[in-house]
């Protein structure tokens, strides 16, 4: 199958199930351990880099592209921010025909706190190589963003992208890394605040169908009154663990009710 959009997880049977979930790597498991251990007659797709906005000319192009297999949508997925993006996608996909099932694990809104958070995490790799000062005018500039402009995510999003590049400058100067090196670490973290401005545009409300939230423990849904499944799992191993493989192919499958 070839696809522009979306890469490929499993070839299992032909109705697809898309995930939507930030593309690069991390601790925590992904869709790619989900679509393994799940045994079932579905091909798993997973969701490309994203580019740019406004969010819906995304999901009309993510869309028209599984709609143009001619392969039926039996479930969207979505993972944490990737969340508010699969509830989209799925709304889209059942203006056109019969709505697809919609499973959201660890369901995360897009904040100015979020994003705030996700950049003193990226620089906690590089810290032993940032001094002291820099450390802690990095983690003040993030706080001072959200007090000021709490609701405004792109300009909180072009600040700490600034701010982290010109800090991959100072590491990449005392290191003497390549400028090429360099460069992909901020193209990194810029295309993961882009991921994040982008879900922010989403949201947990649904035209079609109403989502299952699955949480792990000390996780809550996003929204009250969720229909949610509280799970005694670790965060890192939602998307790896046995019980939770067996949970989504049955929820799939139809064993365990809808």
């Amino acid at each position: 199958m070839e696809l522009a959009n979306w890469r490929q997880l499993s070839d299992r049977g032909p109705n697809l199930i898309p995930c939507l979930d930030f593309p690069g790597g991390r601790a925590a498991a992904g869709f790619a351990e989900l679509a393994a251990g799940v045994p079932i007659d579905a091909s798993f797709l997973h969701i490309g880099q994203a580019s740019a906005g406004p969010l819906a000319a995304c999901v009309d192009r993510w869309v028209a592209e599984l709609l143009a297999t001619g392969r039926p949508v039996r479930a969207v997925l979505g993972y944490c921010a990737g969340a508010a993006l699969a509830t989209r996608v799925a709304d889209a996909i059942a203006a056109t025909g019969p709505p697809p099932m919609v499973v959201l694990f660890e369901a995360a809104s897009t904040t100015g706190g979020s994003l705030a958070s996700q950049f003193t995490s990226a620089l906690e790799s590089s810290a032993k190589h940032l001094t002291a000062d820099e450390l802690a005018d990095a983690r003040g500039l993030s706080e001072q963003l959200v007090g000021t402009y709490p609701d405004d995510l792109p300009r909180i999003a072009a600040a700490l992208i600034d701010r982290y590049d010109r800090l991959m400058r100072a590491v990449a100067d005392r290191l003497s890394l390549h400028e090429f090196v360099r460069r992909q670490l901020t193209d990194g973290f810029t295309a993961y605040l882009n991921y994040l401005l982008l879900a922010g545009e989403g949201g947990f409300d649904m035209r079609t169908t109403t989502p299952l939230f699955l949480c792990s423990d000390g996780h809550e849904p996003p929204v009250e009154d969720a229909r949610a499944l509280m799970l005694d799992i670790s965060h890192a191993d939602m998307l790896r663990d046995p019980k939770v493989h067996e949970l989504v192919a049955d929820l799939l499958t139809g064993e365990h009710p809808w």
